[in-house]
């Protein structure tokens, strides 16, 4: 196998606009089938995109031959149904993040992996895979900076619509959720290690009932993080990393365009400098990197135990902003 053949499991727009098209244009990868609930717009897309198989159901396209991966965008609350359908089928899952609902779900993801473990899953946080953030990691890990003491994380946008998923809160919709999610899994990447404790304030919409901003302080052996996202305010996104001896800022840590390059600001001491890496694209990244995990016996970028304990954050932020207090982020175990 040179290649992985995908499946696209729906016709959401991260698949047409992003993914679907960074596949194809991967070097490890081709776009095999896709199956929507809309058929005319899995004909429009296979169209534009060459993709040769249109499949009437999910459950047909995993039970495909022709595909050796599936690739889920499906709303939150459908991921792990619809990847421990694939597992079984035989498939390799991409799955969007967040993975699941709540630590129960991944747990359930988990589990049913073991028993398949020939299928890989994977949770699709592409930020990790582009250049600039490579660059940042390496630099955090051989104390570029000093020692790593602080790391904030906004990210938000302004989405009012009630039809939206997003704004659905049995979908698994909200600010912490959807985009805040980033954050936390960016400040246990970078630490190498996971939160002793979380303290976390959420503002919920009064007829979504999703957290439209959420701010969380993640308390770790090393240092501290925030994360504060929003899914009512201005449109922003940057990411500032803080160590003894310097400072590095993102100022376009996740949704940076695949014809652009990133540019790290980075400070030590007295001195400045700007880095200059890519442009990238981030989503074709991902699919090689995960096509060298299923190919070459490389390791996941992000495998379900990390999904695992990201979930067990996330869960533990939410009972703090109800709670009113810090919790204790128990079960985790440090990478």
């Amino acid at each position: 196998m040179s290649k992985i053949r995908w499946g696209i499991l729906s016709s959401a727009r991260i698949a047409r606009q992003k993914v679907i098209p960074a596949i194809q244009d991967s070097q490890r990868g081709t776009v095999a089938a896709i199956a929507s609930r809309n058929p005319s717009l899995a004909q429009q897309v296979a169209e534009s995109h060459q993709i040769p198989t249109i499949c009437p159901t999910y459950d047909d396209l995993i039970q495909l031959d022709t595909i050796d991966a599936v690739y889920i965008p499906l709303p939150n609350h459908l991921h792990v149904e619809w990847a421990c359908k694939a597992i079984k089928a035989g498939k390799h899952v991409l799955c969007e993040k967040p993975l699941g609902l709540n630590e129960m779900d991944v747990q359930h993801l988990l589990n049913v992996s073991r028993q398949y473990p020939k299928q890989l899953v994977a949770e699709a946080f592409m930020y990790r895979h582009h250049p600039q953030w490579t660059r940042t990691r390496e630099w955090v890990r051989t104390n570029y900076i000093g020692e790593l003491r602080s790391i904030h994380v906004h990210f938000s946008y302004d989405n009012r619509d009630p039809d939206n998923i997003r704004n659905k809160l049995e979908f698994g919709g909200g600010a912490l959720m959807d985009i805040g999610c980033y954050g936390i899994s960016v400040a246990r990447w970078l630490y190498g290690s996971e939160p002793k404790r979380v303290c976390a304030h959420a503002e919920r919409h009064p007829q979504f009932r999703t957290d439209t901003s959420t701010t969380a302080l993640l308390d770790f052996a090393q240092g501290g993080a925030t994360v504060i996202c929003g899914t009512q305010i201005q449109r922003a996104e940057h990411v500032t990393i803080v160590g003894t001896k310097g400072k590095i800022t993102l100022q376009t840590p996740f949704n940076i365009p695949p014809d652009e390059p990133a540019y790290l600001d980075l400070q030590q001491d007295q001195e400045r400098s700007i880095h200059t890496l890519g442009p990238a694209n981030q989503f074709s990244e991902q699919c090689d990197a995960f096509a060298a995990a299923v190919i070459d016996g490389e390791p996941l970028c992000t495998p379900i135990v990390d999904s695992l304990n990201n979930m067990r954050v996330i869960d533990a932020c939410f009972q703090s902003a109800q709670a009113n207090t810090w919790i204790t982020c128990e079960h985790l175990t440090d990478p």
